[in-house]
């Protein structure tokens, strides 16, 4: 948990004086579009999104993303139930925590509440980052909770990963035993299996498509392929349900693919 006493200061978009303020904890849902998709309503908090990712949308698919461990409804993990070996940190490796699928940082990047220390603590002090942006940025608070982005996973991997990019690496170096999961620490790369590999996609396309998430050309390409390759199953069509219940919005690129298969003769 991040602790700091809040009192936010918004500098870069007032003129003649600093504008102080309490962070409201409702957030605007606003109807704005991004290619012809509207950005979802969304927990009010990161907490109560996280809480819902657990409790509704994976309560009875309590598998983790990149190595496929279950875990029980204490969020612990259950490390026979999958090919994984811990590595690092032990303590983590036990609990399930919300994995950002695109990170969090690729969310803030070019954010003015990210980049600069535009939001001010108890003490005076400049900050910015995670904290200042779920603070004072809808856009960015819309787009850091959207369950669609979520997607449990080992406490331990979630640090490793951290906000490496996606790729495919060369040969089988598998850094958590026989989990299929692939770390480039100089590339600053994962390669992660390929039944999840679409999944990866849809979500990566979706927050580029509904929140405008910059995504390199050599993501854009990468998940069209593996788009392409690893086709929406049962489970993920279901998770999506839910995470339309709960939000007002379904991924696109797994309902519209779903859509033109229907139409399609024979």
């Amino acid at each position: 948990m991040r602790a700091r006493p809040l009192i936010i200061v918004l500098t870069s978009l007032c003129v003649g004086g600093l504008v102080s303020f309490q962070p409201k904890s409702i957030i605007s849902l606003g109807t704005e579009n991004v290619g012809r998709v509207s950005a979802p309503g969304v927990a009010e908090s990161y907490r109560e999104a996280k809480r819902w990712l657990f409790e509704i949308v994976h309560a009875d698919q309590r598998t983790t993303l990149y190595c496929g461990c279950r875990f029980d409804p204490a969020k612990r993990v259950e490390p026979g139930t999958c090919g994984y070996t811990a590595i690092r940190d032990l303590e983590r490796a036990q609990r399930a925590e919300a994995e950002h699928v695109i990170p969090a940082s690729w969310i803030g990047q070019g954010r003015a509440c990210w980049t600069g220390k535009i939001c001010r603590d108890a003490a005076g002090r400049g900050f910015g980052g995670r904290d200042c942006c779920e603070a004072i940025d809808p856009a960015y608070r819309r787009a850091a909770f959207d369950l669609h982005n979520l997607w449990p996973a080992q406490g331990d991997v979630n640090a490793r990963r951290s906000n490496y990019r996606f790729g495919e690496i060369p040969g089988e170096r598998r850094v958590f035993g026989p989990c299929d999961l692939e770390i480039d620490e100089r590339r600053r790369m994962i390669e992660p299996r390929p039944e999840i590999r679409g999944d990866i996609a849809r979500i990566g396309r979706y927050m580029e498509r509904v929140h405008g998430i910059r995504l390199s050309r050599h993501h854009q390409r990468l998940f069209e392929a593996w788009d392409r390759a690893d086709p929406p199953d049962e489970a993920e069509r279901a998770r999506n349900a839910r995470i339309r219940a709960l939000q007002g919005g379904g991924n696109p690129f797994i309902e519209q693919r779903d859509a033109l298969a229907r139409a399609a003769p024979g």
